[in-house]
């Protein structure tokens, strides 16, 4: 599944924030050094997106996204349910602000769409792209 981050420059806010800000930059699946603010938030966008929730006892009932609940269905219901699954896994962590301008469309693949929507973050906004399974 091809993915894409990209993110607005901003400079950083002034609120106070529980999740760190500085973690480990992970590149092609390996440490590459820090990153901090908005490149962070990118990380934990692609991580909590590609976590299934209930699925890993390491992670606590409010992390991950529930997308195994939409494979099969059609898509009609799949359109009507994405954005308040996608909304309520971004919103556990509170650098995440919000989320606009979600889209969902058909692939050509019939298994699968691309997703995409704007993440709202205390640091500036960031632009998601992914194909998931359906």
């Amino acid at each position: 599944m091809a993915k894409e981050l990209t993110y607005d420059n901003a400079t950083e806010s002034d609120d106070i924030v529980s999740e760190p800000s500085r973690t480990y930059h992970v590149f092609n699946n390996r440490i590459a050094g820090f990153t901090s603010d908005l490149e962070a938030v990118a990380q934990a966008i692609d991580k909590i997106l590609s976590t299934e929730r209930f699925q890993y006892p390491i992670y606590s009932d409010n992390y991950g996204i529930e997308l195994e609940t939409l494979i099969g269905q059609d898509h009609g219901l799949v359109q009507a349910e994405i954005e308040r699954i996608v909304k309520e896994a971004m919103l556990s962590d509170d650098r995440v602000i919000g989320i606009t301008d979600l889209m969902l469309n058909k692939s050509e693949q019939k298994d699968s769409a691309v997703l995409r929507f704007n993440v709202n973050t205390v640091y500036g906004q960031l632009n998601y792209e992914s194909e998931v399974g359906l």
